[in-house]
């Protein structure tokens, strides 16, 4: 270190650190008199549309973009036709633009390539401001700062702050008006996360607002995000701000030195840890590591809890099922994250020339990663712009970030609103949105400044709607769930006809009249027989007919009871739970298909054939079974010329090689049916091109363990912060389960792909029936209800 900069060191950890503050805001004053004004005035002018201009102009770094709603089909655009995009000039200078969900993990996962120093925001805070932080630091000295901190949201330390939380939260709703507006931005979210800011610092109670004061200054500069904040202001905010925190440093430490119990506030840990023990003596990285810590603590919630009031408001449905099953909460809590997306992006610099989905970055440009883009890919969530409180993959979401950066306290932030949703459901009937939102400027934080809301009191009528009946609980005969992706409805049985020996086809109707969600070929459902007895079936209709779903269910010899239960109960009249679609067997488009079944394996094949049609797409069918009497749908299939029918008893096995035996250009084929018609069809298309076969299998494929198996190993699971050990015969999914992770399951099989996950980190033991022989060697994901690990551990998306 040089004599200057020793000097400089000895200054900073001598004068206080709002006199240093105070100091750059007279130096900036006085530069801007002699050199003028550096600081960027945004005027809001009227954004066009996004199909109004040059792809080449547009930029995503307009702090009113989201205020005028035009952020969804800005990021749609760029992730259809360029996902890494290049913006030549701006207030903020060039950058490049990554808005696809695969492209933005690969650099927020590779911080060798893609730095997070000097900042993580587009531009530059004001001079003096730009002061250090964890985040925008790489390993190790990220990783050291972190440690320090990484405590105070630790599972034991969370645990204990539960009851706090949740005492608070029952304070501020319990004092809310009722069947009256008011702004639920300022008493509810601002209010809590202002309570919660202040434990965590173990702050003066009495002063809460001024640490969520502090930190929308600390974010909200016109240069660094687009704000709007008074520079004068924002000097002074950070100064008081400086002035506070070295207090409460230096009140703490001598509560300490006079032998006080440590406490387990944020400060406290810093000051207990070997790496940030004497931060206080390096003033502006201290002061920049509170200033993350709060504005984390705040922005993320905040506008959480009220982009969460704002979804529910414009999905009502998914608001009727929440209440109907308050058990969705903490399904719903990952929606809310991904759906809101309250940091929009973060910075990156490129350390290196390099290449990112074919477009060549330069050492040295800013790559700004856009999670509210990514959250709404839709590669990645299906129907993304739509609220769906039981999303299956929900969890998924980039909001939090990914890799060494990923946010420390997400899990806090996901506790906060569980808690709330909790309380809220327990006291309110309806919680309505009264007016439009207004909206925070800025290109970084997705905020809310106010929402005029009324509440209804749980036993009133609400007052913006007629009554209309709960959608019910599962196992329930009155009502039903709905979804925009997956439903929960009780349907009658309109017609059932014999389609073949031993096959039925039902023909399933909401008893109301009501539309049924769409659907697309290969997708299929569940039928919820009784409470422990739930079977998929393939939608063998039309996907164009909303109002019936069709499926065709054999009487299988060896049924455990799910096709007993359909062939003996659902008569005509009857009632039956309906869980879905969904759908593992999609239709990839293609010039032409070659689609193979067997036996009941025909039902998925009937809608892909019509979606084949509509695409204009050629197409065959190879179709056998046992004997013409068992072979169902012939009366609509024989007479097709494109249909071959194969019946055993009279033509022998398949002749898949006369089909299968030279590849074909442009062809994918799609089979369902028996395993060993799936396993003859695999070998047939060994010599085909990667990702031509596409198979479905309605029973689990035997699997033999490898020889490298193990009996145990264990598991992490990164979003939940849970580590098990998965002992020999169990499966992952039940001891990650037991640990108290949140993991969707349904078949226990293999078979229906329901409980996917990604893997990080390790080896997989495949032992599904679903993932082709290319994932299966990618390695990157996993069945967890019947596949083990080939490494002594396992690092998964969950």
């Amino acid at each position: 270190m040089s004599v200057l900069d020793q000097i400089i060191n000895k200054a900073q950890a001598t004068i206080p650190m709002e006199r240093q503050v105070q100091g750059l805001h007279l130096f900036q004053k006085a530069k801007k008199m002699v050199f003028g004004g550096s600081q960027p005035v945004f005027i809001e002018e009227r954004i066009p549309d996004v199909d109004e201009i040059a792809l080449t102009e547009i930029d995503l770094s307009n702090p009113f973009l989201y205020g005028q709603g035009q952020w969804q089909s800005y990021f749609k655009r760029l992730r259809d036709e360029a996902p890494v995009h290049y913006r030549a000039d701006s207030a903020f200078g060039p950058y490049w633009s990554v808005t696809r969900y695969d492209d933005i993990m690969t650099v927020d996962k590779d911080f060798e390539r893609f730095s997070a120093e000097p900042q993580i925001v587009i531009g530059t805070p004001p001079e003096g401001l730009d002061i250090e932080m964890f985040i925008a630091m790489d390993p190790p000295r990220h990783d050291q700062q972190r440690g320090a901190v990484q405590g105070v949201v630790a599972p034991q330390n969370l645990e204990e702050m539960e009851a706090l939380i949740r005492s608070r939260v029952q304070e501020v709703l319990d004092g809310l008006p009722v069947n009256e507006p008011f702004d639920w931005v300022d008493n509810v979210s601002i209010e809590l996360t202002s309570r919660m800011l202040a434990t965590l610092l173990d702050f003066p109670y009495e002063q809460r607002r001024d640490l969520v004061h502090w930190t929308d200054l600390a974010a909200g500069s016109a240069a660094a995000t687009g704000g709007s904040n008074d520079m004068d202001e924002m000097y002074k905010g950070i100064a008081d701000m400086a002035k506070s925190f070295s207090a409460l440093w230096h009140d703490k430490a001598a509560r300490l030195a006079a032998g006080e119990k440590p406490g387990y506030d944020l400060i406290t840990l810093m000051q207990m840890s070997e790496d940030t023990k004497d931060l206080i003596n390096r003033p502006m990285e201290f002061l920049g590591n509170l200033i993350l810590l709060v504005v984390g603590g705040n922005d993320t919630t905040r506008n959480s809890m009220s982009g969460g009031v704002y979804a529910l408001n414009q999905f009502p449905d998914e608001f009727d099922r929440l209440k109907a099953d308050p058990g969705l909460v903490p399904k719903l809590v990952h929606e809310i994250i991904r759906w809101q997306t309250p940091l929009a992006y973060m910075r990156r610099i490129a350390t290196q020339d390099t290449v990112l989905n074919g477009q060549f970055i330069r050492k040295g440009d800013k790559v700004v990663m856009w999670y509210a883009s990514a959250n709404r890919d839709e590669r990645t969530f299906e129907n993304p712009d739509d609220f769906v409180i039981d999303r299956p993959n929900a969890r998924h979401h980039l909001s939090f970030g990914i890799g060494v950066h990923r946010c420390m306290g997400s899990r806090l932030a996901e506790m906060q609103l569980r808690i709330l949703w909790e309380e809220l459901l327990a006291r309110f009937e309806d919680i309505e949105v009264v007016g439009e939102p207004e909206y925070l400027q800025s290109n970084f934080v997705r905020g809310y400044t106010k929402m005029m809301v009324t509440l209804t009191p749980i036993g009133e009528q609400s007052r913006r709607r007629p009554a209309v009946p709960k959608p019910a609980r599962l196992g329930s005969r009155e009502g039903w769930v709905m979804s925009t992706t997956e439903s929960e409805v009780d349907l009658r049985v309109e017609a059932r006809r014999e389609v073949a020996e031993g096959i039925v086809e039902l023909t399933l109707a909401d008893p109301t009249g009501a539309p049924l969600p769409s659907w697309t070929a290969g997708a299929h459902i569940d039928l919820v027989l009784d409470s422990s007895l739930t079977r998929q079936y393939s939608l063998c209709g039309s996907a164009a007919d909303e109002s019936s779903w069709k499926v065709g269910v054999l009487l299988d010899p060896n049924s455990r009871g799910g096709s007993a239960y359909v062939h003996e109960k659902l008569a005509e009249g009857a009632t039956v739970r309906v869980r879905g679609p969904r759908n593992h067997f999609a239709l990839v488009s293609s010039p032409r298909y070659q689609f193979i079944a067997g036996g009941i394996g025909i039902t998925p094949i009937l809608a892909m054939i019509e979606a084949a049609e509509a695409r204009g797409a050629e197409w065959s069918l190879l179709y056998g079974g046992r004997s013409r009497a068992s072979m169902a749908f012939l009366d609509t299939l024989e007479s097709n010329d494109r249909v071959t029918v194969w019946p055993q008893d009279e033509k022998g096995l398949l002749d898949l090689a006369s089909v299968l035996g030279t590849p074909q250009p442009d062809t994918l084929v799609y089979c369902c049916g028996p395993g060993a018609l799936l396993d003859a069809v695999e070998e047939g298309c060994a010599s085909w091109p990667e990702g031509s076969l596409h198979l479905e299998r309605f029973a689990a494929k035997e699997v033999v363990a490898s020889e490298d198996a193990l009996d145990s190993f264990e598991v992490e699971c990164s979003r939940s912060g849970v580590t098990v050990t998965v002992p020999e015969g169990a499966s992952i999914f039940d001891a990650v389960e037991r640990a108290g992770v949140d993991v969707l399951g349904s078949c226990m099989e293999g078979i229906c792909g329901t409980c996917e996950a990604d893997v990080l980190e390790g080896t997989p033991d495949h032992r599904d029936s679903i993932l082709s022989k290319s994932e299966r060697e990618r390695g990157d994901t996993i069945m967890l209800c019947v596949s083990r690990s080939l490494s002594k551990k396992l690092v998964l998306d969950v």
